[in-house]
């Protein structure tokens, strides 16, 4: 289909997917990528990558759409915070592409995942702020911790060992790209989200909590006992020899 793509799984009937999209300005340095995930259950997996650092940001839509497409006509969201609103704009208007994924400002609530309904100016796309990056970054890694996402691609687990802590933030070392880690921020952002439950039956706040108490459980945290004897009870039965069972009095 195109240079740098990679497949890991075809599309499945009545399968619900989500593509996560970054967008550089095809210079041969950062990446252009985006990652399809298969979040009909949980765990949530990696089904699909596209990856490339000399396309332009004219001719990715073009991509993209074609790559939603063929996954069923995947929701895709896309990072806006540069040149990737042009791309979402040629999404949405030139190609008609259904699924784009909006987000609008609530304020202190911050950047919200919707359907392009309510009051106030909706985005296409989401605006990767701090907020949304630093809640991206917590929610993927219990995702990752409690198996309920599945990354089997080579790429997005280099990116990950060289994604690292900078003052207040995080991204990729010194001589590292971190375009494809943003896609799993991203898209655990979204997870978060009320809207995402609509579209899922999912509420992975939950699992992940559930999660946790299982793990609890597990370890024999609460694994109290109580231990009894005859005296202890002035019910206690007594059998006598010829079966005859007494109780004390």
């Amino acid at each position: 289909m195109a240079e740098g793509l990679w497949i890991y799984e075809e599309p499945t009937a009545n399968r619900i997917y989500v593509i996560t999209a970054d967008t550089s300005r095809g210079q041969g340095k950062d990446y252009s990528a985006a990652i399809v995930f298969d979040i009909t259950e949980t765990p949530y997996k990696i089904v699909a990558k596209y990856r490339n650092n000399i396309i332009s940001p004219m001719l990715y839509p073009t991509i993209l759409a074609a790559l939603g497409k063929k996954y069923n006509n995947a929701y895709m969201l896309i990072e806006v915070n540069d040149i990737g609103g042009q791309v979402a704009d040629i999404l949405h208007y030139d190609l008609e592409y259904e699924n784009l994924l909006t987000s609008m400002n609530k304020g202190r609530s911050g950047m919200v995942l919707n359907g392009g309904f309510g009051k106030g100016e909706t985005l296409l796309g989401v605006r990767t702020t701090a907020v949304v990056k630093k809640l991206g970054c917590s929610i993927l890694k219990s995702l990752i911790e409690q198996d309920k996402l599945l990354i089997q691609d080579e790429d997005t687990i280099k990116e990950l060992l060289s994604f690292v802590a900078k003052w207040n933030s995080f991204s990729a070392d010194d001589g590292h790209t971190d375009d494809l880690v943003m896609c799993l921020v991203l898209f655990s952002w979204v997870t978060k989200q009320p809207y995402f439950k609509e579209i899922t039956n999912i509420d992975i706040r939950k699992e992940l909590f559930d999660g946790e108490i299982k793990k609890i459980e597990e370890d024999d945290w609460f694994s109290f006992g109580f231990i009894s004897t005859i005296d202890d009870d002035p019910k206690s039965p007594t059998i006598t020899e010829d079966g005859e069972t007494w109780f004390m009095a």
